[in-house]
């Protein structure tokens, strides 16, 4: 995957597509799959805005059984179904717990229905040939069952609880980038840090976009015969280079912010826990309300969420503030008081964008939007060659792809090949039964590695794994650990550097490997990781400096 700017700029494609999040990426992959020719840009890095803000749970929909909305269960579960079959990889069964209070709504009896009625609108979801990726049907729970699985449940009401299965990706951030490797192999031209300006022009309707190169400054023009602004947070923002001819605004945004603890808060379950929350709304009246938090546990961490907020400045002013993770830490750890976690463990932190519909004015609390939205602007706002996305979940953005790229079809006046996109395995997803793969590949250990690398390795790259291991053949300090690692090989870096377009520090730290995204790797591997892409790409010690400044920022809230 080579960052090719001339290219992007001396051909015309059927798809241009603005962003490059989980739905942007998705786009871009199924459109390419089906013959399109497809530019993909993003003025930042591959998935690095909301998509990187992640819970890393794929959900069935068992939620919607509230609102008997079994079509977004039905779509949930299909969904979580093909990510585990075309990323074996990156996404695993997980198991989940819900303690159970009293006897009404959140009782055992009630919940007792709701599993069973789980477990009929789910009836397919193990239609796939991976024993690993087996759901098993959802059961209750004595309250001593209940208690050993969430040890630090206040256990004074708790009558019992539920149990079942959802899914978690093991690195969200390769899922995203897996998108945008499969379409630039399929014939896709993809650039990161590569923003659009403004829109082009010509016999009336949006032809394309000028854009400009984020690291060089320079601009260039891409020309296309639909554009389709799957910006995330930044929908409207990118609507607002149409000169003010988009009629009406697209999102109201809220953020979510999520935590990593650096220890693992459960013994090997998810547990659903009900809070408090406290909300002091403009003119200082207190609402109170209660709210479900997730508590996960994610390799040998533990992710805490998710904290809501309503949202009314720019996209680009987002921070997270030291005030806001002791507020959401006070709120979990009064749920979960049997595991309190301390400020120190807290070590690092996600926020990213959701569209909402409003503010509960009795709670404060958000309301969030329920159903992603396609809107094709000829048709809403007399703009042809435009198309907008709007996404609700990360689950579903491979099907909301699927439904925009039908559209964009239309658009072109041509007829759309079958979508296949669901049955074709992403980069790195070509490997059968994953306990099979995994099993072949640490009985083969190259000497000077052990079976924790290898793993690490193939829960990241998968089939493509060996691509990796090449490099230690060839150089052996590239077969090295990096500092401060027990896992990341150095061949990573080159390999995020040569191969998937990675263009800063914070890309290989936080998205091309798994250093970071737990949290700060330590000085000595992010120096090392330096020293290599500044060989690699010709830095200078000022840009060296810079780069390892950026990185640690990212690791420090706003007082």
């Amino acid at each position: 995957m080579k960052r090719d700017l001339n290219k992007l700029s001396q051909t015309e494609y059927d798809l241009v597509i603005i962003g490059s999040g989980i739905y942007g990426s998705a786009i871009a992959w199924d459109a390419t799959l089906r013959g399109l020719s497809v530019a993909l840009i993003d003025k930042g890095d591959f998935g690095s805005a909301t998509s990187a803000n992640s819970l890393k749970i794929v959900h069935g929909g068992l939620r919607y059984l509230q609102e008997l909305d079994f079509r977004r269960m039905r779509e949930s579960v299909r969904e979580r179904r093909i990510l585990m079959r075309i990323a074996p990889h990156l996404v695993h069964p997980l198991p989940c717990v819900m303690p159970t209070y009293g006897h009404l709504m959140k009782g055992k009896e009630v919940m007792r229905v709701g599993m069973l009625m789980n477990d009929l609108i789910s009836f397919d979801r193990n239609r796939l040939d991976d024993p690993e990726k087996t759901i098993p049907g959802g059961r209750v729970l004595s309250k001593g069952e209940c208690l050993q699985l969430a040890p630090g449940v206040d256990g004074k009401r708790v009558t019992g609880g539920v149990f079942w299965h959802d899914a978690q990706t093991y690195n969200s951030e390769r899922l995203a980038l897996s998108f945008v490797l499969s379409a630039s192999k399929a014939g896709a031209q993809v650039a990161n840090y590569v923003e659009a300006t403004e829109f082009l022009r010509r016999r009336g309707r949006i032809d394309g976009v000028k854009a400009r190169d984020v690291i060089t400054g320079n601009e260039l023009d891409i020309r296309a015969r639909v554009v389709v602004n799957a910006s995330g947070g930044w929908v409207d923002k990118v609507l607002g280079l149409t000169d003010g001819n988009v009629l009406e605004k697209r999102l109201n945004l809220s953020t979510a912010m999520n935590l990593v603890v650096s220890r693992e808060v459960l013994p090997g379950c998810a547990v659903g826990i009900t809070s408090r929350f406290r909300y002091e709304r403009v003119g200082g009246k207190v609402y109170r309300g209660r709210r479900v938090l997730f508590v996960t546990p994610w390799r040998h961490y533990t992710l805490v969420g998710t904290y809501h907020r309503p949202y009314s400045g720019d996209p680009d002013a987002l921070r997270v503030t030291e005030e806001e993770i002791q507020t959401f830490l006070d709120e979990v750890n009064g749920a979960y008081p049997g595991a309190p976690i301390c400020r120190e463990e807290v070590s690092f932190f996600h926020k990213g964008f959701l569209p909402m519909e409003g503010v509960d004015g009795k709670t404060g609390e958000v309301k969030l939007t329920k159903h992603y939205r396609i809107c094709d602007h000829s048709r809403d706002d007399g703009i042809d060659g435009l198309i907008s996305v709007v996404g609700v979940k990360y689950t579903t953005a491979r099907n909301v792809a699927e439904k925009t790229v039908d559209i964009a079809f239309k658009k072109l006046g041509k007829k759309s090949p079958k979508c296949t996109s669901h049955v074709t395995p992403l980069a790195g997803g070509d490997i059968g039964r994953f306990e099979d793969f995994l099993s072949g590949a640490t009985a083969k250990i190259p000497k000077g590695l052990n079976s924790e690398v290898i793993r690490h390795l193939v829960h990241n790259y998968g089939s493509e794994y060996q691509c990796i291991l090449e490099y230690g053949k060839k150089h052996s300090e590239y077969g090295k650990t990096v500092p401060g690692s027990s896992e990341v090989l150095m061949a990573e870096v080159f390999h995020a550097v040569r191969e998937e377009m990675a263009q800063k520090l914070a890309d290989v730290i936080l998205r091309r490997t798994d250093l970071g995204s737990g949290g700060h790797p330590g000085d000595a591997a992010l120096k090392g990781c330096a020293g290599v892409m500044a060989k690699e790409l010709g830095w200078s010690k000022n840009r060296m400096k810079k780069e390892l400044e950026e990185v640690n920022r990212v690791y420090i809230p706003e007082v």
